[in-house]
């Protein structure tokens, strides 16, 4: 039989309050998989969450719940429990351990090491291009280019994303052709994203346009590596990393009412998290420059909708009608 002496590494101690209740919580949530609502919460923990003040219960189950997540428990949060506690259970989706590689900034500096220890390869800058987009000042100087296998027009040029990287630790100006505009640009690059998967972009100051610019990196040749300094002073704010489709400029700004059905509510928010909308009573209000943006949700969810605006309803309308009528020529 196993004993305590069997494991000399595991020290035994008594939970605490706080552990006790989190425990008490994380078994509830996995064994309610559909989730549970605030006032369930206060029902069946009424050691924990029934106090007279409700609203000090309230943001004391919200606290408990962050610190879940922050564990790797990838527990879903109604945005609108605070209105309806008892329609937006809070539930634990599945596979909820986080499964992304984290690195020390240790590991990082040997990767590094061992990436440009050997002959530099295309392989090699793309693979660094990813490791270090949040950890510039660990990427070594690129003292060699890497050997072209051949000289086919297939293999990508990566020297702009070089001189891109050096001018973003840097904080230098460079001079840009984008795209097939063939005018220069001179631009102050501030910070890499990565949208999605593949899709990488630069936030930089365009002096021309006098404001803060997002630009395809494929799309880019740098003309001009320039030792002049940032003339901007720029602080990046969230919503210059919101890549949101809806915040895409196509026209100008509408308010678009939308009362959807309960059973998709949890799939509408996840699809409307980064852009700007408002709940009243059961109306979302969304606002977007980009309306096509919305048709996708409803082509691919029609049983969501349950009544919009006349106007928007005609709108989507036709867009499916082109659609269909297109489908007519397959």
């Amino acid at each position: 039989m196993t004993s305590f002496e069997d494991f000399p590494m595991i020290e035994v101690k008594k939970m605490n309050e706080t552990e006790v209740r989190l425990f008490a919580l994380l078994f509830n949530l996995l064994r309610e998989p559909k989730g549970i609502s605030f006032q369930k919460f206060r029902n069946i923990m009424p050691r924990f969450y029934k106090n007279e003040d409700r609203e000090s219960d309230r943001k004391k189950l919200y606290r408990d719940l962050n610190q879940l997540k922050s564990l790797g428990f990838n527990i879903k949060v109604a945005q609108f429990g605070y209105q309806s506690e008892d329609y937006f259970p809070y539930y634990l989706e599945k596979e909820s351990i986080d499964r992304t590689l984290k690195f020390t900034k240790e590991e990082l500096e040997y990767l590094s090491q061992v990436l440009f220890a050997t002959e530099p390869t295309m392989e090699g800058f793309s693979l660094s291009q990813k490791l270090f987009s949040h950890h510039l000042d660990l990427i070594p100087k690129f003292a060699k280019q890497p050997k072209e296998e051949s000289e086919t027009e297939e293999i990508p040029d990566t020297s702009n994303t070089e001189k891109i990287l050096q001018a973003i630790k840097d904080k230098r100006a460079l001079t840009i052709q984008y795209g097939f505009d063939t005018n220069e640009r001179i631009i102050e690059p501030y910070r890499l994203v990565r949208k999605n998967t593949t899709d990488f972009y630069l936030l930089a100051y365009d002096r021309g346009k006098k404001s803060l610019r997002r630009f395809i990196l494929p799309k880019i040749t740098v003309k001009k590596e320039s030792k002049e300094e940032f003339q901007s002073n720029l602080k990046i704010t969230n919503q210059d990393l919101n890549f949101h489709p809806l915040l895409l400029t196509k026209h100008p700004e509408l308010e678009i009412p939308f009362q959807i059905h309960p059973d998709y509510e949890d799939r509408w928010k996840l699809f409307l998290d980064g852009a700007q909308f408002e709940k009243l009573g059961d109306e979302y209000r969304v606002k977007t420059t980009n309306q096509n943006a919305l048709f996708q949700f409803f082509v691919l969810s029609p049983e969501a909708l349950v009544s919009t605006s006349d106007r928007w309803k005609d709108t989507f309308q036709s867009y499916t009608k082109h659609w269909e009528d297109l489908y007519q020529f397959v």
